[in-house]
This record gives structure tokens, sequence and C-alpha cells, in this order.
């Protein structure tokens, strides 16, 4: 009679442990799927972030190279500028070239051939040609 008490015993110990086992596993399972559940919500959520990240990055690209032609066209312009002044400030200098602009100026005017020659002190014939040239 020990003996079936001893089994008995025994037989339902291994019964409670195997329910703890059984219990213990499924609520260990549970836990790891609900773990997996919140990783793979982070994992979508971390692709959206980097697809955004990507998006980003190619409009500042993209930016960056409309940003840099644009400032190659104006250092193009910025030079043709400087040529320019300095060629007007080199004029401006040349002290013979204000007396055709004199001429010029006086030639749209109305001025004749001799008054041309006595205010800038040009000879007879570059007078003739300020004025032949302004009247074509």
């Amino acid at each position: 009679m020990t003996d079936i008490v001893v089994t008995a015993s025994v037989s339902g110990i291994v019964v409670i442990l195997l329910i703890f086992i059984i219990v213990f596993t499924t609520v260990s399972q549970r836990r790891f799927k609900r773990q997996v559940e919140a990783l793979k919500l982070l994992f979508k959520e971390q692709q959206r972030q980097i697809g955004n990240l990507k998006t980003e990055l190619h409009e500042i690209r993209c930016g960056a190279l409309g940003v840099g032609t644009r400032v190659e066209e104006l250092e193009g312009k910025l030079a043709q500028t400087i040529e320019r002044q300095q060629e007007i400030q080199s004029q401006h200098h040349d002290p013979q070239s204000k007396l055709y602009s004199h001429a010029m100026k006086l030639v749209e005017r109305g001025a004749g051939v001799d008054e041309i020659v006595q205010e800038c002190e040009l000879p007879r014939a570059e007078a003739e040609l300020l004025v032949s040239l302004h009247s074509r």
C-alpha cells in the first residue's frame, strides 16, 4: 500500500510539474510573441524613417546641385561685370576716348563739323567721319 501511495504521490508530483511546465511554456511563448510583434513594429517604423531620410537626402543633393549651377552662373556674370567695369574705367582714364565721347555727344546734339573740330580739337577728316557715321 505504501508503494501505491508513493507511486500516486510521485504521479501527482509529475502531473503538477508537467502542468507547471506547460503553463510556463505557454506564458513564455505569449511573451515571446509580444516581443516579436513589438520588434516587427519597430522595424517597420525604422524602415519608414530610412525611406524619409533617403528622400530628404535626395532633395538636399538636388538642391545643392542647383545652387552649385547658380553659383557658377553668377561667377560667370561677375567676371563679365568686372571685365566690363575695367574696360569702362580704362576708357575714362584715356583722354583721347574722352575727346571722342564728347565729339559723339556733340554730333548727337546736331553740332556741325566746324564746331566739333573747334571744341574737341579733332582733325577735320575725323570730325567729318563722326558726323557721317552718325547720320547713317
